[in-house]
């Protein structure tokens, strides 16, 4: 009687997940999501079994070519045959808690008079959980009503805008980072790469100011597109500042890699604007990205 009733309460709920040879990460993400009244793939040509997993739990299976993240996942939205209330959005190397299941479930129920959710994301790296440097909570905007919000065009760490009301949500969304290194280099090879495309055409920093911003985080932003020796700011700021040192070694492996980051969007920005680099170059790196044999976003 239950499991009925929560079947009830959580069908308005449709879980939109994005794929690309995401074979040993799919299959958890699917068993976290599979309380939800429809789920959607969105499958980018993966070759390595992805599909075949997917095809275990749903048959809305849509293959269509990357190009960037924001323009699928607004493709998505748009034209997909959503009838739900409600659209979630989970990447295929995340998972829904129990905790969280159940909050949503019991949240949607009592009929919220807001049109999005921002969820916190506990950040799994290397197998330990991060709990500092800036990992935790990381709220992220994924569930919200149709028609009430469409992601900006940023190739990249695209922000979702919502058109009303925001709510948090107390339980988490589990991200699970790469099992090595390679991987994590590899995907921080392609995000640079579009990072350094867009502040290159639209010349804007590496995190531009958003709408819903506080004054502080515009404050921010704004000082560090200003200041020199970012790489080096961004490691203090997240290993010192953040007390991600609390979280260990792999405190400090997290901080070095998301001052690379800066490093090499930076760099490959100053590549592009001294012609060393073409923005050609880059871009077809991106959109060549699936023929690499790259493992996947």
């Amino acid at each position: 009687m239950t499991s009925i009733l929560k079947k009830a309460e959580s069908s308005s709920i449709t879980a939109i997940i994005l794929t690309y040879n995401e074979k040993e990460y799919i299959r958890e993400c699917l068993e976290s999501v599979k309380w939800c009244d429809n789920i959607w793939i969105v499958d980018s040509g993966s070759t390595d079994g992805t599909v075949d997993i997917c095809k275990e739990y749903t048959k809305n299976i849509i293959v269509r070519p990357f190009k960037n993240f924001a323009e699928l996942r607004n493709w998505a939205i748009i034209n997909l045959p959503i009838h739900t209330e409600w659209i979630f959005f989970v990447d295929s190397d995340e998972r829904v808690s129990p905790e969280l299941r159940e909050e949503i479930i019991r949240t949607l129920a009592e009929r919220p008079a807001v049109d999005g959710f921002y969820i916190p994301r506990k950040q799994f790296f290397w197998g330990k959980c991060l709990m500092h440097g800036g990992a935790w909570p990381n709220y992220v905007l994924r569930l919200f009503r149709k028609g009430k919000a469409y992601y900006l065009d940023q190739e990249v760490h695209e922000p979702l805008i919502l058109i009303g009301k925001a709510g948090f949500l107390k339980n988490p969304i589990i991200h699970i980072a790469r099992s090595s290194l390679h991987e994590a280099i590899a995907k921080l090879n392609l995000y640079t790469s579009f990072e350094a495309v867009r502040m290159y055409r639209k010349r804007e920093g590496l995190y531009p100011i958003l709408p819903s911003d506080s004054h502080l985080k515009k404050t921010l932003k704004k000082t560090f597109d200003k200041i020199p020796f970012k790489p080096f700011v961004k490691f203090l700021w997240d290993f010192i500042v953040l007390q991600g040192f609390r979280d260990g070694y792999i405190g400090f492996v997290w901080a070095v890699l998301q001052s690379f980051y800066v490093f090499s969007a930076y760099f490959k920005l100053w590549e592009l604007k001294k012609g060393i680099t073409e923005v050609e170059q880059l871009q077809s790196y991106i959109e060549n990205y699936a023929e690499k044999g790259e493992k996947s976003f």
